[in-house]
């Protein structure tokens, strides 16, 4: 089973603390493997380039935060993923 993975910007008004917290809450009441990381200084949709001009407060591109994203992705995939040799 893979674990449950979150990444979101501390910035992020769609996000705030609280519902960081209670995302937390919910997971630890689950009982499963769970993860959030907090991108320091990043708004929502960080990751996506074309919200450099963003028609909704609160969303702005942050390129190094996205590409850590990104290897976070890959990380996780890999750990849950079955690695198989090709025939």
């Amino acid at each position: 089973r893979c674990p449950v993975w979150a990444g979101v910007g501390s910035e992020d008004p769609i996000m705030p603390p609280a519902r960081r917290d209670a995302f937390t809450a919910e997971m630890r009441a689950a009982g499963v493997d769970w993860r959030l990381t907090v991108y320091g200084g990043a708004l929502h949709a960080f990751h996506h380039p074309p919200v450099d001009h963003p028609v909704v407060a609160g969303v702005g591109h942050h390129p190094r935060h996205a590409r850590r994203a990104w290897r976070d992705v890959v990380d996780l995939l890999a750990e849950c993923l079955p690695v198989t040799e090709s025939p």
